[in-house]
């Protein structure tokens, strides 16, 4: 079998070990135990930890290897179509031909999320509401360290951006934000673990509560209450920046 290259092995290593560790010194930050011989321990812990999450993640990885070959071989197999991302294929698992979009179009069928709306140049956008969490299911097997993007996000309130939490099957994300000239964009990046052989994986965008969009202009009509708004959601398999860094 051929496992992941040494020098992605490292890269992930590294990157879970810190995750691991600020996981824990946050659970111990209300305690007055931070001795020497604890940050010890926790070193050694995060350590075994991170060495049987990579071994999980090559064996996850070549088994879905395999997997892709079998199915290669298989009339009943196709890949994503770019008519829709996410297309269904019997109960097999897809390949994943990146970037995967999802567009207004697409979410306007996600619970949360209204209707596409059109800007001044023309390009579609939606805006997330009523509630305050939106759950994207994506149902495709998720082996690969890939790099999720928001694009031309533009937010109701500045607390509301504030308040902003991604999620991908639970694991919080480290997000980036730059403004631009149309909103905000978004990025993250995101390791799948070895014990999650799941054919789809769920990503949750999060605030702390939608707004009335009357309660900031009185005088509208609009009666929805809103969080962030939208163009595109844009998932990109990051592997190979990873084994090059």
């Amino acid at each position: 079998m051929d496992f992941l290259p040494d020098s992605e092995i490292v890269n992930l290593k590294y990157q879970l070990a810190q995750q691991i560790k600020a996981s824990i010194h946050r659970a111990a930050s209300s305690k007055n135990s931070n001795t020497p011989f604890l940050e010890s321990c926790i070193d050694t812990l995060v350590d075994e930890i991170a060495e049987l999450k990579i071994e999980l993640s090559k064996l996850s990885l070549n088994l879905s290897n395999i997997q892709n070959q079998k199915n290669n071989h298989s009339p009943s197999y196709s890949k994503i179509q770019d008519s829709s991302p996410l297309e269904s294929t019997n109960n097999d698992s897809k390949l994943i031909e990146f970037p995967i979009q999802l567009n207004s179009e697409y979410l306007q069928n996600v619970d949360n999320f209204y209707y596409p709306e059109t800007s001044g140049d023309d390009s579609s956008y939606i805006w997330m509401g009523p509630e305050n969490k939106a759950s994207i299911e994506l149902p495709v097997k998720m082996v690969r360290p890939i790099k999720l993007i928001l694009k031309d996000v533009k937010f109701i309130t500045d607390a509301t951006k504030e308040s902003l939490k991604i999620f991908i099957d639970g694991d919080p994300l480290e997000l980036n934000l730059v403004e631009q000239e149309d909103g905000y964009t978004i990025t993250a990046i995101w390791f799948p673990l070895g014990n999650r052989m799941k054919n789809k994986f769920t990503v949750d965008i999060c605030v702390k509560e939608s707004v009335g969009v009357q309660d900031i202009y009185p005088e509208t009509s609009d009666t929805r209450k809103l969080c962030l708004a939208l163009r595109e959601i844009e998932i990109q398999d990051n592997y190979v920046e990873h084994v090059n860094t």
